[in-house]
């Protein structure tokens, strides 16, 4: 077998051992707001308990996942690729100290929403927001490793992992939920994070022979953070709008949001990785090609089953417990109004990360001018909502649109610049 035909048929396994896993992922997923559904349905408690997590959310996707493999994914896979050994040493220590900034800053910002919200729970809230702060630290820290595993191309390690790392969140979530309430759903997560660093991350931090990692500040290039995970800090940014009316809107739209991302989770984003690692390595112009058509018809396909199938899907997944046939209602309502702009947030996706590929300096003063583009975006639409009679769903809808289109329009504009910066195999 040739070397190119042994290189795509590993990625062809990589893809399905990701896929799969986050199939079962997603499963674990629903699980999980299956419970929450029963047990707290649209209540005002779980609305507040989503408008705080929102906050940990996006520190999280700031400092994690998507955002910081577009920046660091391309890096490890380079010194794995002309390194036998790798010392992880500087890697780690100085990971340690951005998750206590991250706990401080989350702080800062939660603690103040915790007053503005004003709950009876009012303590209990202060405990969510300490124990989300941890979460957000733990998120960051194990995702360094993942990403350094996803270097190595050990997509099956990492498959295997993250998937019992959602197990057991999923599996203590119901008691811990009906003994402590809001708090048990924090607790049950970084139980997830936990045993997920001592079974499976722990063992990197020996890994001190070998080349050394220069990695500090300069690999965190916030413009890149912020392009790299926007598919999700649109949706975030999103929820947030609906949770300010003190209504239980966010909840709807939450249950709305966990069913359209199902697909850019379980497939967008796996092809995503494979196709940001072989582009970091050799450039191929037909996986842009194939990357963004896939996104494009799996969006539109989307469409068709929340527009025909919803209502009964969502009732199937959710409407049990304290989730009523009126719940089920609201959330296919949002769900349809919500689900062509995943059209737009899947294709932005898949197009940036030929220019997330490329070398991080080439690419500075590109993503820093479209990263203050989508900012004051985002900064007009909320000075918009200060002057206009729409409620928070409606608020809700045209922040997820405006910010969708205006995203994929500049995915469009960083192909171009990939194409007229780097060199492609034809």
């Amino acid at each position: 077998m040739s070397i190119k035909n042994t290189f795509f048929s590993r990625s062809i396994i990589d893809f399905f051992y990701m896929f799969f896993s986050n199939i079962i992922k997603k499963g674990f997923g629903f699980v999980r707001e299956i419970i929450l559904a029963s047990i707290f349905g649209s209540s005002i408690l779980y609305a507040n308990f989503l408008l705080l997590r929102t906050v940990s959310d996006l520190f999280s996707e700031l400092s994690q996942g998507s955002a910081l493999q577009a920046s660091l994914l391309s890096k490890f896979s380079k010194l794995y690729a002309t390194n036998d050994d790798v010392s992880l040493i500087n890697t780690f220590r100085f990971s340690q100290k951005i998750m206590l900034t991250l706990f401080f800053f989350s702080q800062l910002i939660q603690i103040p929403i915790v007053f503005y919200l004003n709950p009876d729970y009012f303590w209990g809230f202060i405990i969510v927001s300490l124990f989300l702060g941890v979460i957000v630290s733990l998120n960051f820290y194990n995702s360094i490793f993942l990403i350094v595993m996803q270097g190595k191309g050990e997509f099956k390690k990492h498959s295997i992992s993250t998937t019992i790392d959602l197990f057991i969140s999923t599996v203590v979530l119901y008691p811990l939920s009906i003994l402590f309430g809001v708090i048990g759903i924090a607790i049950s997560r970084m139980l997830g994070l936990l045993s997920l660093f001592y079974i499976y991350l722990f063992p990197m931090l020996q890994e001190k022979k070998g080349k050394d990692v220069d990695f500090g500040t300069k690999d965190f290039n916030i413009s890149i953070l912020f392009l790299g995970n926007f598919a999700n800090i649109i949706m975030l940014l999103s929820r947030f709008v609906a949770g300010l009316d003190d209504n239980n809107n966010i909840t709807f739209f939450n249950y709305s949001v966990v069913l359209l991302n199902a697909l850019l989770t379980a497939v967008i984003l796996n092809l995503n990785t494979i196709v940001l690692r072989k582009l970091s390595i050799r450039k191929e112009i037909r996986l842009i090609f194939f990357s963004g058509f896939s996104a494009l018809f799996l969006g539109l396909g989307l469409v068709f089953v929340i527009n025909t199938y919803g209502f009964e899907i969502i009732q199937f997944i959710f409407q049990r417990g304290a989730f009523t046939l009126s719940d089920t209602i609201a959330t296919a309502n949002y769900a349809k109004d919500l689900s062509v702009s995943f059209i737009f947030i899947f294709i932005a996706s898949s197009l940036f990360q030929p220019f997330f590929s490329m070398d991080q300096d080439a690419i500075k003063r590109t993503s820093k001018i479209m990263a203050i583009i989508l900012f004051c975006a985002i900064s007009i639409l909320f000075l918009i909502f200060n002057f206009t009679v729409l409620d928070a769903r409606q608020e809700s809808l045209v922040m997820i649109y405006a910010l969708s289109i205006l995203s994929m329009c500049l995915s469009v504009f960083s192909v171009y610049k990939y194409f007229t910066t780097e060199t492609l195999v034809r």
